[in-house]
C-alpha cells in the first residue's frame, strides 16, 4: 500500500493578532511531495472556478512563509488514507517557540 505525505490543519497566528489587533488563519489541506530536483512540495486541490472539478496547485515549500514551513516540517502526516490523516491546529507562537530558544 502506498504511503501519503499528508499536511492538514490551521495555524492562528499570534503575531498578526498582536500587532493588527485582527485574526489571521492558514488553513493547510493537502499533500508534501517531492519534485525531481529533491525539493518539498505542498499540492491542495480547489475546486476551478465556475465548474464542477478540481484542479491540482503546488506551491515550493522553500517559497511559503517561514511559519508554515516549520508547520509542514512538524506536522506532516505519513498514513496510507486521507482518512487517517489528523486535523491538527496550532497558534503561530508554539511554532515560534523553537527560534527563541535557539536565539
Amino acid at each position: 500500500m502506498q504511503k501519503l505525505q499528508v499536511v492538514s490543519g490551521i495555524v492562528y497566528d499570534d503575531e498578526y493578532a498582536r500587532r493588527h489587533g485582527g485574526n489571521r488563519f492558514y488553513y493547510l489541506n493537502g499533500d508534501i511531495e517531492t519534485d525531481v530536483a529533491g525539493n518539498a512540495v505542498y499540492i491542495e486541490s480547489k475546486m476551478k472556478e465556475g465548474g464542477s472539478k478540481s484542479e491540482d496547485i503546488s506551491f515550493a515549500v522553500r517559497d511559503m512563509p517561514k511559519l508554515i514551513q516549520r508547520y509542514i516540517r512538524r506536522y506532516t502526516q505519513t498514513v496510507t488514507s486521507r482518512d487517517e490523516a489528523q486535523y491538527i491546529c496550532v497558534h503561530s507562537d508554539e511554532l515560534l517557540k523553537e527560534r527563541r530558544k535557539a536565539g
